[in-house]
This record gives C-alpha cells, sequence and structure tokens, in this order.
C-alpha cells in the first residue's frame, strides 16, 4: 500500500508537462487527484488522458486562473464543496516565473 493512497492532492499546472506527469505518477498510487487548470477544454482532455492512463477515475477538475483572485475566491469555494480536507499541493503553475513579495498567499481554511 502506498502511502498517497487516499491522500487529496491538488496539482496546479496539470494539463501538460511535469504537472500532468505528477499527477500520473499520483494517481497510479493511488490518490485522489485535483487537477487546477485554467482551460476546460485542455483540462477534460488531459483527465481523460490521466485516468486511462493511470487506471485511477479519482481525478477531478476544477478550472483556476491562478492571475485572478476572483477567479482564486470561486476555486476555493468550490474545493471546500467537495472536500473536508486537502493532503498535498503541488503548484506546478507560476513554478517559473521570479518570487513577487506582493504575490497573495490563499489559506482555504486551518484546523
Amino acid at each position: 500500500m502506498s502511502w498517497i493512497k487516499g491522500k487529496i492532492c491538488i496539482i496546479t499546472g496539470s494539463n501538460s508537462g511535469i504537472g500532468k506527469e505528477t499527477v500520473i505518477g499520483l494517481a497510479r498510487m493511488g490518490a485522489s487527484i485535483v487537477m487546477v487548470v485554467r482551460n476546460q477544454e485542455r483540462g477534460e482532455k488531459a483527465r481523460a488522458e490521466i485516468v486511462k492512463q493511470s487506471g485511477n477515475d479519482s481525478v477531478d477538475l476544477i478550472i483556476c486562473d491562478l492571475s485572478s483572485m476572483d477567479s482564486i475566491r470561486r476555486f476555493v469555494e468550490e474545493f471546500k464543496k467537495k472536500y473536508d480536507r486537502l493532503d498535498v499541493e503541488h503548484q506546478r503553475a507560476l513554478a517559473d516565473y521570479e518570487p513577487v513579495s506582493s504575490m497573495p498567499v490563499v489559506v482555504m481554511w486551518e484546523n
């Protein structure tokens, strides 16, 4: 049994490249994945490929533009309606940008 099995994981930038490969790997180990992408069509296509390759249908998709605080707020509300916790967050989107001191930090909830 894998340590990640059943863990809820948010992966940003997950419809291509390293983010997509990360999702495939975690899904193969039994994680429950929440893909965070900007484009519904590309996200759905990637999700279908990931489910097929990993054999894990516990792969969800939530649309969010991380450059928009309104979009982030909508994402947080949708996530909180569907899930009671978050075990792993892998921030692939924005990984290639220089750090910005004014970049907002989103706190989804505190225990």
